[in-house]
């Protein structure tokens, strides 16, 4: 029951914290939103910003998990697709978190710039890693793998970075993968 009610209180902050944003949102709110008391709140979280530390854990340490999955895939195209995807549906699914918690929590903007740099670098190196494969076995030409892997990398981000700043919509993970994997294999000039 306990880890039940532990995981309302974050589905109901989370929700809180995207529609109205952290500043706006109360414990008293959370609570009340929880059907909770405060109390019980208090007796899970020390304050509202572990709350949001909480939510901004598994978000990334979850999708890091997912990288671990990847390497099993044996044909480094579809080992990139799927990185890719990956990549794609953690910044459609944690973008918000993550940019009302650069916004609206300066002292967690340390942490969190930490915590990025591992999904950067694990990313990077499993893309390298694939690319690197990809050349030995004639698939890729002759690149510097890490270079073009942090490309990719930077092609991601920039992709969802754009549409957030402009408030479009996200591209779905398959979209998104599609359009950039074609002009990463591909390249533009015919």
């Amino acid at each position: 029951m306990a880890r039940n009610t532990r995981e309302i209180i974050l589905q109901v902050a989370r929700q809180l914290f995207i529609e109205q944003g952290y500043t706006a949102t109360s414990i008293r709110q959370i609570a009340e939103t929880a059907v909770i008391g405060k109390a019980t709140i208090y007796h899970h979280f020390s304050d509202k910003q572990a709350i949001l530390l909480e939510l901004l854990d598994q978000e990334l340490s979850s999708d890091i998990q997912e990288f671990y999955t990847v390497r099993a895939e044996p044909d480094p195209r579809r080992r990139i697709e799927i990185a890719v995807q990956i990549s794609m549906r953690t910044f459609q699914h944690s973008m918000e978190m993550i940019q009302i918690a650069l916004r609206e929590v300066p002292q967690v903007r340390a942490r969190l710039h930490a915590e990025f740099d591992v999904f950067w670098q694990e990313h990077t190196m499993l893309l390298a890693g694939a690319i690197t494969q990809g050349q030995a076995q004639g698939i890729f030409r002759d690149v510097d793998p890490t270079e073009a892997s942090r490309m990719l990398t930077a092609m991601v981000f920039g992709l969802f970075n754009s549409a957030y700043v402009r408030g479009e919509p996200m591209p779905t993970p398959e979209e998104g993968t599609a359009v950039l994997l074609d002009i990463f294999f591909k390249g533009i000039e015919k």
